[in-house]
């Protein structure tokens, strides 16, 4: 019904029948998923390799990038791509940041049914892993598990983000290993609010979009059809999500904001543990990753819009570096 809401949308903006909708946007999805597919088969870029991690529930795959200029253990960012991408689809996201600053990248798969068109588990989304409840979060704590072993990582400086699914993801991360990150940054991600609070207070920031019409500032079911199909429970408002980490990192008095505009942000420093809760609300928009590509189909079938305001990168990584473990 969702979907064919949307279809039905289509067709009258466009002015033509909903038969006509129909096809046009399942070939603008076939060609969206095709150049995504794409994207996940391109060659690995110079110095990003491919690892695998044997587990109880299966191997499990992921891409590193070791960016230290020493042999000695260095700051981690694990980035968790969106639903329908894959680890690749995350390395131009951080590959000039892993390289500039001298840290570990590391890019997970998520459970896909060709490798490629993966999901992340995140209890109310998405898909496949969904479905077949997928330790995802098992997964990241064994895969940061795995690389402070070797001595690749610095266990005080392990740093999540993730974008979409990926940054649902986050959230659950941070909850459940709030002993282990240092700091999580989530780009247009969401929550359920069925959430427990961490065990101990974890620094959060969080960015979205209000023109986000894949998972909506207003919460609730998506707006594109394929992606409320792949929901088993409703977003929560953003506002909601920040709420939530506010109360759950003991965080004190108001935020510090910044004047209304484009980009407006609230700060939350004063907070349990040295934690801080950090939220970027971005007026127009859409949902992306601020200051990367925009997939080539994504613009016409999903309206996503290149957004240049801020760069994620940036900002998750400034805010990382101010985040250290005791």
């Amino acid at each position: 019904m969702r979907t064919l809401c949307v279809v039905l949308a289509a067709a009258i903006v466009a002015g033509g029948s909903p038969v006509a909708a129909q096809s046009g946007r399942e070939g603008l999805r076939e060609q969206l998923r095709a150049r995504i597919a794409a994207a996940g088969n391109a060659p690995l870029p110079a110095g990003v390799d491919q690892r695998t991690l044997p587990l109880a529930g299966g191997a499990r795959t992921y891409l590193l990038l070791d960016a230290r200029r020493d042999k000695s253990p260095a700051p981690l960012v694990v980035a968790l791509h969106g639903g329908g991408g894959n680890g690749k689809t995350m390395v131009p996201r951080w590959a000039d940041k892993a390289r500039a600053e001298g840290i570990v990248a590391v890019f997970p798969d998520g459970i896909g049914r060709d490798g490629r068109m993966a999901t992340w588990n995140a209890g109310g989304c998405c898909g496949q892993a969904m479905a077949t409840k997928s330790d995802d979060v098992g997964f990241v704590g064994a895969l940061i598990d795995e690389l402070v072993r070797s001595g690749v990582a610095d266990p005080k400086r392990v740093y999540v983000t993730g974008m979409s699914n990926g940054g649902m993801l986050t959230h659950k991360v941070a909850i459940a290993l709030s002993g282990k990150v240092a700091a999580v940054a989530v780009v247009a991600g969401a929550m359920f609010g069925d959430e427990a609070p961490p065990a101990a207070p974890v620094p959060v920031m969080v960015m979205h979009g209000v023109k986000d019409q894949i998972v909506p500032y207003a919460g609730g079911p998506s707006s594109v059809g394929f992606v409320a199909s792949a929901q088993a429970r409703d977003f929560q408002p953003v506002e909601k999500t920040v709420a939530f980490w506010v109360k759950a990192d003991g965080c004190a008095g108001g935020p510090k904001a910044s004047p209304a505009g484009e980009v407006q942000t609230q700060d939350w420093a004063d907070c349990g543990g040295g934690a801080e809760v950090l939220f970027y609300r971005l007026a127009s928009a859409t949902h992306t990753w601020p200051g990367a590509e925009v997939p080539a189909g994504a613009t016409r079938m999903l309206e996503m819009t290149p957004y240049d305001a801020i760069d994620a990168t940036d900002a998750a990584w400034a805010f990382f570096k101010r985040h250290v473990r005791p």
